[in-house]
């Protein structure tokens, strides 16, 4: 007769039944380093933590000068700082749990333990790229939600910047608009900058029949990276957003490939006459089915382009974590019986700084409200004078025949 194994011995014999915290968390550690390799997250977002509840970021406005001018051996000027745009990070609470029952530990069932705690695992950590991908869509204006079985979160992304560029005022930009603003000083006028450009449906179709749409699509993208390079910080200085850029895009098949041909090709032609490629290395592509999720992305609606070093150094667009996940083990004696595994984390998504990212309609937005408001873009014209690209695979040079 073989020994029955109840409840109580199971969790005294953990190691043989491989199901409580040690061998789960380091199954859980393997998981994150998979998604890490190739986390669409880190595509967009930069990774930060906070040590206390909240944190407010403020910018300074006070250097519009670093030095001036001064006679030899006079003591130089001290420029105060003065405070500008402030966002405060926040966190939220995330948990959720499973239950591996006493059919399961008293039947031995070890595989089926690892499958269910690897399926938690990966899912908790595709939650939180739909949720971050979803905080995006947050971002242009409206809310957004990110629904779950219990219920749903509701998701609005702002930027520090004020709608009038003046500092006390409550009402914040959208992290995506046509009019953000720099500081407003006495007497003068703020700088109104955009993030968010279209391009008309009739100036570039992809996938259409539009020869020219690669060459077109190369002049939006050197556009749009050549406007994030000039932009103005809070004093109305150059912000410097001159970092390694990004283009972030769903998984559509003709967005993709338009995309990685528009950065990798050469030159043009028109006619006889070559072109370079304004676009050639300006930026690398990445997609994901995750940003198929949101409106801007789906059906090649659109895509980013984002500078992360920029974001990094300047409190942009972060993933703010305060306590990491954890998965706790507990012995469950009322029905059902078994084991409990409970999850919990606190994180969200952040952003100070809008500068480091910017969203590129493709085609004429159709709406007069929403993330689709034509209202709220600015729009980018491409040129229309280069047509096709051109590669050089190489020459064979013949003998003539005697």
């Amino acid at each position: 007769m073989g020994m029955i194994i109840n409840i109580d011995e199971a969790l005294k014999l953990r190691s043989d039944y491989n199901i409580l915290k040690e061998p789960l968390h380091a199954m859980m550690r393997n998981q994150q380093e998979a998604w890490e390799k190739e986390n669409p997250i880190d595509f967009i977002f930069s990774r930060g933590s906070l040590a206390s509840f909240q944190e407010t970021y403020t910018s300074s406005i006070g250097f519009d000068h670093a030095f001036a001018e001064t006679a030899d051996y006079s003591v130089g000027p001290i420029f105060n700082t003065a405070e500008g745009f402030s966002a405060t990070y926040r966190t939220r609470t995330f948990q959720g749990g499973f239950i591996i029952s006493q059919q399961v530990l008293e039947d031995g069932q070890v595989r089926r333990v690892k499958d269910d705690a690897s399926a938690f695992v990966k899912r908790w950590h595709g939650d939180i790229v739909e949720y971050a991908i979803a905080s995006l869509a947050g971002g242009f204006g409206e809310d957004y939600y990110w629904e779950n079985g219990d219920g749903k979160s509701r998701l609005r992304l702002n930027s520090a910047d004020t709608v009038d560029g003046d500092v006390m005022n409550s009402t914040k930009n959208p992290l995506f608009t046509k009019n953000h603003k720099t500081v407003k000083r006495e007497g003068g006028t703020p700088v109104t900058q955009s993030n968010l450009f279209y391009v008309a449906t009739e100036d570039l179709e992809i996938g259409g029949n539009d020869a020219g749409q690669i060459s077109k699509l190369a002049d939006v993208i050197n556009q749009v990276i050549t406007t994030m390079e000039n932009y103005r910080d809070d004093n109305g200085k150059r912000a410097g957003v001159l970092g390694a850029k990004t283009i972030v895009a769903g998984n559509d098949a003709h967005l993709k490939a338009a995309l990685e041909t528009a950065v990798s090709t050469d030159v043009f032609m028109q006619g006889e006459t070559k072109f370079p490629n304004p676009a050639k290395s300006r930026a690398m592509v990445k997609t994901s089915p995750y940003y198929l999720d949101i409106d801007m992305c789906k059906d090649g609606n659109g895509f980013f382009i984002v500078d992360k070093a920029y974001n990094e150094e300047n409190h942009g667009l972060e993933l703010t974590e305060r306590i990491p996940f954890t998965l706790d083990a507990f012995e469950k004696r009322e029905a059902p019986k078994g084991i409990k595994y409970e999850g919990r984390q606190r994180f969200d998504i952040n952003c100070a700084s809008w500068r480091g990212i910017t969203y590129v309609r493709l085609g004429t937005p159709g709406n007069a409200a929403g993330w689709d408001n034509v209202a709220n873009y600015t729009r980018i014209t491409p040129t229309a004078t280069i047509v096709k690209p051109v590669s050089v695979v190489g020459t064979v040079a013949t003998k003539e025949q005697a």
